[in-house]
Parts: C-alpha cells; structure tokens; sequence
C-alpha cells in the first residue's frame, strides 16, 4: 500500500499586482505577518512548550531512522549547498542520521530537487518557495514494514529568497514533520529565517524516531 503527503512552504512575502502588468515584491513582510498573525491560530506571546505536529501518514516508531539522500538531476549548486546546511542540522540532533546515496530496498530515502513556479497559486497573496513531504510505502515480505521515499524540493525562480531555512523546513516535512503554530519552530508555515529546531520540534522528532537501531530492521535484499 503507498500512502502519500504533500504540504508547502509560504513564504511571508506579499505579491502586489499579481493578476495586473506586473509582480512587485515588497521587501518588508512584516506588516503581513502580523496581519497573518491575526488569521493563524497562534497560542499567543507565551507559546505551548508541545510537541509540533506530525504528519497524519506517519506513524511513530514505525520508520527507521536513517534517511539516503540524493540530488535529483539539475540541482544548482546554491540550491544543494542550502540543502546540505539542512542536512547538517538535522543530523546534530542525533535523532535521525542522514547519509548521501541511492536507497536500497528496505531503506528510507529523500529526493532533494528544484523547481519553477513563477507565482503562487491564484488567490494566494504568498510566494511559494519550496515543497516537500514524506511518502509512505507498506513493505510485505516476511515481515511487514514501513520506508519512507520522501521528496523536498526549492523554488528556484525566486533565488533571492531562498535561504537555509527554507530547506530545514522542507526537509522536516519529508522527515514527518508538520506545519507549527509556534513562531520559534522550523515548521512555522511563514518563513521565519530559523534553521535550529525547536525544543518543540526535536520533541516531535524524538516521537518519530525513538530509538535508533532499538527494534528490529529488515535485512535489504
């Protein structure tokens, strides 16, 4: 059975114009950020020291907690170091321990890529600038497990607004790691320029990935 997830990252960067003679960026977003502030369900100046959400398709303690990470085919080399800053911080947590190459059978594996979308979707007042999310195959043999065939991806017609970031975010959702309520957490749906997990979100992370190598791993064949 294959399960999959998708979500988005929005950039908090107003579009002015969209549907005019023109795209006008206004560099400041925080005037928009507030006005989102005041549509999000935010939990206020005192945030709750709860785990970040996790993605509905992932099941804790059910993955493993090695990723192989690759680059698929015509990823700029500003774009993949982002990616590798990201890669970076999520494997100093300890948590999880990603390593470069092709998966094999058995083992999770992400796919790091660009794309181009030149605006977001019609209606949406937000720059998309990445996208990502895990993809949950069911595995029958001799026993039945679960591997994780995730994808995270940058938005490369918008190169001046990429940033680290952006990746950790994206490379969360492909971890398992859904969008946040706290303004502190990686996986706040506004970029916010944080590349640090959050208390928060190695809370999550530590949920979907307990132990490393405490339960039994199937053999790749």
């Amino acid at each position: 059975m294959r399960k999959l997830g998708w979500s988005l990252l929005l950039g908090g960067l107003l579009l002015g114009g969209l549907f005019g003679h023109g795209t006008r960026v206004i560099e400041s977003s925080q005037q928009r950020l507030e006005q989102l502030q005041q549509a999000l369900p935010i939990v206020g100046r005192q945030e709750r020291q709860r785990a970040t959400p996790i993605e509905s398709i992932v099941t804790p303690n059910t993955l493993r907690s090695t990723y192989h990470y690759h680059f698929a085919k015509g990823v700029p080399g500003h774009v993949q170091a982002l990616f590798m800053r990201a890669i970076a911080e999520y494997n100093e947590t300890g948590v999880v321990n990603l390593v470069a190459g092709q998966p094999l059978w058995g083992q999770n594996g992400i796919t790091l890529f660009a794309y181009h979308k030149a605006t977001s979707d019609a209606g949406s007042q937000y720059l998309e600038l990445g996208k990502g999310g895990p993809e949950i195959h069911e595995v029958s043999g001799l026993d039945v497990f679960t591997v994780n065939r995730a994808r995270s991806g940058l938005n490369v017609d918008h190169p001046t607004r990429l940033r680290a970031s952006i990746a950790v975010h994206e490379v969360g959702h492909a971890l398992g790691l859904d969008h946040s309520e706290q303004r502190s957490s990686v996986m706040f749906p506004v970029d916010q320029g944080t590349v640090t997990l959050s208390t928060a979100d190695l809370q999550a992370l530590r949920h979907i990935y307990p132990a490393p190598h405490a339960k039994k791993t199937p053999t790749n064949r």
